[in-house]
């Protein structure tokens, strides 16, 4: 039964209509009691709304129209809510959602807040509990925007003035304009994609909408602790990295005459650590046979780790069912090992294309943390192909990664090549 709604009634002041974005909420519901319900709190609170009967409707009117707040139905006919939050979510990032379900359970609630959303009502509707829930909404969107507003017009006042900058810092260091800047955004991204960080600000600000105070004491859902646990075994495993790289780039090497082969039979060994992600993802891999045998002065230790990132970098986004294909060349005095993998083909891959030479750069990321990689990277936080490049030169060698596309199979596919050349070693006097 639809609890009876006094229109008459309106708790919004001056001040509350000041702090809300224009654009009216979109309810996206297929049941009609449930639609005058909701149209009946957005009267009360005096918000503008519109109705969408299912997600594909809701995602037609969204193309033509900005709408501050989605408010949206799990279980509906045609798209249900969660595929709509994923569809619109692509179209835009920024959007804020809340959610209405009939299911009431802890690992529900946790899989509601993983999609990104800011807030959750359970059936059966309660007026006040929604018009109270709606109006702190509201506020979050207006907040939002505002902070949308601010940053970009400080962000053009810091253009301006980096610009000037960049200007003065081109004429004495060409090569390194601005290097610091995007370090700096760089390891912001990284900070915040996947596990770790990120993923620990969230669950603490779930925690915090749903935490209960007992005895002066907060009672937190387990499985929230376990997620936090979880995220924090991340962060340690990223410090650890940060701890790492710092130790490589300050260690001094120490060079060794060896064989190519050598080396190679580095590769058998490393192949054996990654096992089991090759079997789980049903990648052969391929090593060389190479005839020709050149001298090198390489650091072991340092050789071991280059060869690891190139593996891990390669197989962790290598496609299902594919190859991994490692080849060696003699190119112009240098000894060239190559890693080719088929790339899954998605929307980061296409950026690879724009991106390949900032791959090297410190914590720079395309692609999003692949978690089941996680226990395997030396350094994370993207620094992986960093520490590759500083060692190869290191070495007086240098490293190069490239988009390619692969003609050797019946269809074309786009593949990812990462090339280590190492100087050969000639005797005096030859």
């Amino acid at each position: 039964m639809v609890e009876p709604i006094d229109f008459t009634t309106s708790s919004v002041t001056k001040t509350e209509h000041l702090r809300r974005p224009k654009e009216p909420i979109l309810i996206i519901e297929d049941k009609k009691e449930n639609q005058v319900l909701l149209e009946g709190i957005c009267k009360r609170i005096g918000v503008s709304y519109e109705v969408a009967e299912n997600g594909k409707i809701a995602i037609e009117m969204a193309k033509i129209k900005s709408y501050s707040l989605y408010l949206v139905d799990l279980m509906m006919p045609v798209m249900d809510g969660k595929t709509f939050i994923a569809e619109q979510r692509k179209i835009d990032p920024r959007a804020i959602f809340m959610v209405q379900t009939a299911i009431d359970n802890t690992d529900d609630i946790i899989e509601i807040m993983k999609m990104g959303v800011y807030d959750y009502l359970i059936k059966p509707l309660h007026v006040e509990i929604v018009a109270d829930r709606l109006e702190k909404a509201l506020e979050y969107v207006y907040l939002k925007r505002m902070e949308s507003v601010l940053i970009d017009e400080e962000s053009k006042e810091l253009k301006s003035q980096l610009e000037w900058l960049n200007y003065k810092e081109s004429h004495r260091k060409t090569n390194e304009v601005n290097s610091e800047l995007n370090s700096i955004l760089n390891l912001k991204t990284t900070l915040m994609q996947g596990s770790g960080l990120g993923a620990m600000t969230t669950i603490i600000d779930s925690i915090e909408k749903m935490k209960k105070e007992v005895d002066r004491n907060y009672l937190i859902p387990k499985d929230f602790w376990d997620l936090l646990s979880e995220n924090q075994n991340h962060n340690r495993t990223m410090l650890r990295g940060l701890d790492l790289a710092v130790e490589t780039i300050q260690k001094n090497i120490k060079l060794e005459t060896i064989t190519s082969d050598e080396l190679l039979t580095l590769l058998p060994e490393i192949v054996l650590e990654f096992h089991s992600e090759m079997e789980e993802k049903e990648i052969k891999v391929n090593l060389p046979v190479v005839k020709q045998n050149v001298k090198l002065e390489v650091d072991l230790n340092s050789i071991k780790i280059i060869l690891h990132e190139i593996f891990t970098n390669g197989l962790k986004y290598s496609k299902t069912k594919s190859n991994f294909d490692i080849f060696v060349t003699f190119v112009d005095g240098y000894f060239c090992l190559s890693a080719k993998n088929n790339l899954i083909e998605d929307d980061y891959a296409k950026q690879l294309i724009h991106s390949e030479k900032k791959l090297v750069e410190p914590f720079y990321r395309i692609h999003p943390p692949v978690e089941s990689f996680h226990h395997k990277e030396k350094f994370s936080l993207g620094l992986g192909l960093t520490m590759v490049d500083f060692l190869l030169h290191k070495h007086n060698g240098m490293f190069f990664i490239r988009n390619a596309i692969d003609h050797t199979t019946e269809t074309k596919a786009s593949c990812v090549i990462a090339e280590v050349f190492l100087p050969i070693q000639t005797q005096k006097g030859k």
